[in-house]
């Protein structure tokens, strides 16, 4: 892992166009369930809450990744069936668009599906990166801080299989602070860091 830190362009540029969508998306939805009334109506001003939700969600990521600037990115990958599930939940919420738009009329329901789907390709298919490491701790792709103060250890771990991957874990006591796969099996810059950051290397298995 011998990087250079940089601004995080893509995953920047991910959550701004999602910001964007789905704050349009949520005023679309609550113009929508006007227009329906009843139980419809409901639904639509219901998922305009989450539409909302997800715009909340991208600011305060966005937030996170610009105040960082300079972050060094760890290439990441999911377990197998993470991506299948991802994959199915896509597979159904674009179903469940084409069927809104041809036979309920609902394009503003059928467009917060197709952008969740687009979201869920992003985040959960890792095509921005899942986590990065700052100088005083790591960041999520959703901007979630974990701080080098509040861990006290950290593992390395190659795992078996045909691909190198390492399992990064790190906690404080007993509690499992973060946790994730790393592509390829050497990361000798990453432990050093850790170690200079004060974190104590605990043995597999422990």
């Amino acid at each position: 892992m011998k990087e250079t830190p940089r601004t995080p362009t893509s995953a920047i540029l991910f959550h701004g166009v999602a910001l964007a969508f789905f704050s349009g998306c949520a005023v679309w939805l609550v113009r929508e369930s006007q227009r329906l009334g009843g139980r419809q109506g409901l639904i639509d001003l219901g998922v305009a809450v989450a539409s909302g939700g997800l715009a909340l969600l991208s600011l305060l990521a966005l937030f996170t990744l610009l105040r960082a600037r300079a972050l060094v990115v760890l290439r990441t990958r999911a377990e197998v069936g993470t991506y299948l599930q991802v994959l199915a939940a896509m597979v159904v919420l674009g179903l469940g668009a084409l069927h809104l738009l041809s036979t309920d009329g609902r394009p503003a329901l059928a467009g917060f599906c197709l952008g969740l789907a687009g979201w869920l390709c992003g985040i959960g298919l890792h095509l921005i990166p899942a986590l990065f490491l700052a100088s005083d701790g790591f960041i999520d792709h959703l901007g979630k801080r974990t701080r080098f103060s509040e861990l006290e250890w950290f593992q390395l771990q190659k795992t078996r299989g045909d691909f190198p991957r390492s399992e990064l874990q790190a906690g404080r006591g007993n509690q499992l602070r973060l946790q994730a796969r790393l592509v390829g099996a050497e990361h000798e810059e990453l432990r050093r860091t850790l170690l200079q950051a004060g974190l104590s290397a605990r043995a597999p298995g422990r």
